[in-house]
C-alpha cells in the first residue's frame, strides 16, 4: 500500500490568496489572467523568479522589468510564508516507522515546494509528482495515471490523501484509489461537501479534519 499525499493545504499552507491571484494583483492584471498565471506558475519548470518573469512577459506581453520585480518578490514571499500544518511532520514520520510506502502528487510552484523539500528532508527520495515538473495539473486524471505508472501498483493499493474533493478526492475514486478527505479548510469546500453529503458525489472512505488526526488504520 503507498499513501499518495497531496502537498499544499494538506502538509504545507501559506497565505490565504493563491500565488496567482496575488501576482495578478501585483502586475495589475484584469481577473481573466488569474487562470492564465495559474497555468504559467503550477505547470512551467521555472528555475529562478527571473526564468519564471520571461516566461510570464512573452505569453502575457507583461513589461519585462515589472514581471521580474513582482516574481521575485512574491518568489521570496513564498518561501517565508509558508510553514508547516500542525501535526503534518509526526503524521508523515508514523506513516514511515510503518512501513508504508510514501510518494507526493501536488499543484505547486518552485519556491511554495521549496520549503516542503527543506521542511520533510527524509522525503526526498520518495516518488514526487510536481506540477510545475510535469506540466499538469489535478483534476487532470492523466496526472493521476502517470502517478500510477510510475508507482507501478494497481490503484486500488494507493491512497490519495489530500484537502480539496474536486483535485484530490474525486479524480483518486474515479481511477479506483481509496481516499482520505482532509477537511480542515470546510468553507473553501462547501459546494463539494453538500454534493457529498446529498450522495450527489462520491464518497471519500475516510474524511479527517485535520493532518494529525490521520490514524494509520484509516489507511488499510
Amino acid at each position: 500500500m503507498i499513501a499518495l499525499f497531496d502537498i499544499g493545504s494538506t502538509l504545507i499552507d501559506g497565505p490565504p490568496y493563491g500565488p496567482a491571484r496575488r501576482l495578478a494583483e501585483m502586475l495589475g492584471l484584469e481577473k481573466p489572467a488569474v487562470a492564465e498565471l495559474e497555468g504559467l506558475l503550477f505547470r512551467t519548470p521555472s528555475e529562478s523568479p527571473e526564468d519564471l518573469a520571461n516566461h510570464i512577459s512573452k505569453v502575457l506581453g507583461v513589461n519585462a522589468l515589472r514581471a521580474e520585480e513582482a516574481c521575485l518578490q512574491l518568489w521570496n514571499a513564498q518561501l517565508e510564508e509558508a510553514y508547516v500544518l500542525p501535526g503534518a511532520l509526526d503524521t508523515v514520520s508514523r506513516i514511515a516507522k510503518a512501513g508504508i510506502q510514501r510518494a507526493y502528487l501536488s499543484n505547486i510552484w518552485p519556491p511554495f515546494y521549496e520549503h516542503f523539500r527543506r521542511s520533510f528532508l527524509s522525503e526526498a527520495t520518495n516518488l514526487q509528482f510536481l506540477s510545475f515538473q510535469m506540466g499538469r495539473m489535478k483534476p487532470d486524471p492523466e496526472f493521476f495515471r502517470e502517478a500510477l505508472r510510475q508507482l507501478a501498483v494497481p490503484p486500488e493499493e494507493v491512497v490519495m490523501i489530500g484537502d480539496t474533493y474536486k483535485n484530490d478526492i474525486r479524480p483518486a475514486i474515479e481511477l479506483g484509489m481509496r481516499t482520505v478527505w482532509v477537511l480542515h479548510r470546510p468553507e473553501k469546500e462547501r459546494a463539494s461537501l453538500v454534493d457529498v453529503m446529498n450522495r450527489i458525489a462520491p464518497q471519500p472512505d475516510v474524511t479527517i479534519g485535520s493532518i494529525g488526526d490521520l490514524r494509520l488504520e484509516q489507511l488499510s
